[in-house]
């Protein structure tokens, strides 16, 4: 029996732009499963304001895994577990991108700072959420504490580039792509994979009773982490070959489908 639900949110739980909701089939499962005792944890590269606009009213009754891992907490905003990116790293990482060709956001826990006229970011939260702040350079808000900087950019850019980031900070920070446009740089022990074992450890759940759902490279980690590693039908290549099993797209409901099966 599977203990632990695990759900990305964005290409995953959440149907595709421009709408991206949850469906009513998807809400009955989720309830359906909570009801069965199963524990919901939701795996996002967003931020707390976002999981609680969207996910309010779901089920979720223990820790959340927000801002791709570096924060750990219950959707009321209690913080179990925080790691911001080590300060050492934040301008050698904004220079490197704006060198690169991309436009930058910088996290901080409760509000999300861009350049100025960065493609998208205008859309990327609706209200109640707080919008993006832009700014003429975003670099200029160091030392501020900052959980996270990522690189925006066109899809080709980003995949392109992403090896040689990786490389370059080897060892050093967290590199991941959540978005077809968005690169993250994040502390090097922060990850969904490492998240999600944190709140295992701590809820006396073994792997192995874990189902993880996701469809980017963000969501590898805990994919390989569960004992049921679960690729959306609308996932990229890399993700389904590191997955146990490839259900629906988001399009199609592929979660409550997952979920579905999980209760029979």
């Amino acid at each position: 029996m599977y203990r632990l639900l695990a759900i990305d949110l964005d290409g995953t739980l959440l149907t595709p732009p421009p709408h991206k909701h949850i469906t009513a089939r998807a809400r009955r499962a989720l309830r359906q499963a909570a009801e069965a005792g199963v524990t919901i944890v939701i795996a996002t590269g967003q931020n707390l304001a976002v999981l609680q606009s969207i996910c309010g009213d779901l089920p979720l009754n223990g820790p959340q895994i927000i801002e791709n891992g570096a924060v750990i907490a219950d959707i009321h905003g209690t913080i179990y577990h925080e790691k911001h990116l080590p300060r050492e790293h934040i301008l050698p990482v904004l220079a490197l991108l704006r060198a690169s060709g991309f436009y930058r956001a910088y996290h901080t826990l409760h509000r999300v700072y861009v350049d100025q006229d960065t493609p998208r970011a205008r859309e990327w939260y609706r209200p109640p959420v707080p919008p993006v702040i832009e700014v003429g350079d975003v670099a200029s808000l160091y030392p501020l504490p900052c959980i996270k900087v990522v690189g925006i950019a066109e899809e080709e850019k980003v995949r392109a580039k992403r090896s040689e980031f990786e490389q370059r900070f080897a060892g050093q920070l967290y590199v991941t792509q959540s978005s077809f446009d968005l690169i993250e740089f994040l502390h090097p022990e922060v990850s969904k994979g490492n998240a999600l074992r944190i709140i295992t450890a701590d809820l006396g759940i073994a792997p192995e009773e874990v189902v993880a759902i996701g469809d980017n490279h963000n969501d590898i980690g805990m994919l390989r982490l569960a004992g049921l590693g679960v690729a959306m039908g609308n996932a990229h290549e890399e993700v389904k070959a590191a997955a146990d099993y490839v259900t629906g797209s988001n399009a199609e409901d592929g979660v409550a489908v997952v979920i579905e099966e999980m209760l029979k």
